[in-house]
């Protein structure tokens, strides 16, 4: 059994941890991307699966980072990432959406069940990443921070494009015919954002329909803006 004493081990034990699971993700995308309808919602799996790459690559260059900057700490390359690594908490949410997939699910509600999904396992990685971004400033390593929060500003991008497709467009095909009037339709501004009176101070997402529609929508772009190291981890 591995032993952790410090932050050191911990923020390494944590990165072999997100290399499983880039690849756990990797493995249980293809099955999504084939099973969603919507182009759109195809386009953001397929645009947010083609960065995995260049993830894992920022991750294989961090033990060196660590080496040089902490000398003295045994920090296992990537390569040694095995299956002590392999995360369960992602195991069980890519089970659950096998599952929900094997379900006999209507046309109109599939995406909306697949962004559900995908949404649990961003959120993870989210959770993940903010918390190694965090380790990496305690522990002044500024250079290993910045390479952590492209993949965590990358993951929240995903996570905003999937809102803003269910949101405009894709929760709106799974409603009941006497639910889909206009009475039932978010108010919107001028701008085309989502009215919310009750939290005014929120930034609203402001797509169109024409641009849900379109194929790649808004692939890669979030209309969050983080600074460096900041995150929602802790």
């Amino acid at each position: 059994m591995e032993t952790l004493n410090n932050l050191v081990d911990l923020l390494s034990y944590n990165l072999h941890c997100l290399r499983a699971t880039e690849q756990q993700v990797s493995d249980a995308i293809p099955l999504v991307i084939e099973q969603a309808n919507h182009s759109s919602l195809k386009n953001a799996l397929q645009h947010h699966a083609g960065l995995t790459t260049a993830q894992v690559e920022r991750l294989n260059k961090i033990p060196t980072l660590i080496k040089e900057k902490i000398p003295g700490f045994a920090i296992p390359e990537m390569s040694d990432t095995g299956q002590a690594y392999l995360s369960q908490g992602v195991a069980g949410l890519i089970a659950e959406m096998r599952q929900l997939l094997t379900l006999d699910l209507a046309q109109e509600i599939k995406d909306a069940a697949i962004i559900a999904s995908v949404q649990k396992i961003e959120h993870y990685e989210i959770s993940a990443y903010g918390t190694a971004v965090a380790y990496a400033n305690q522990l002044n390593l500024p250079t290993v921070a910045k390479l952590l929060n492209e993949t965590l500003q990358e993951e929240y991008d995903a996570d905003d494009l999937l809102t803003a497709l269910a949101t405009a467009a894709i929760n709106k095909d799974g409603l009941p015919p006497e639910l889909a009037t206009d009475k039932t339709t978010p108010e919107t501004d001028e701008t085309g954002a989502m009215k919310d009176d009750s939290d005014d101070d929120q930034p609203k997402i402001s797509i169109s329909e024409r641009t849900i529609n379109s194929p790649g929508g808004r692939a890669g772009t979030s209309h969050r803006r983080y600074g460096s190291g900041e995150s929602r981890g802790h």
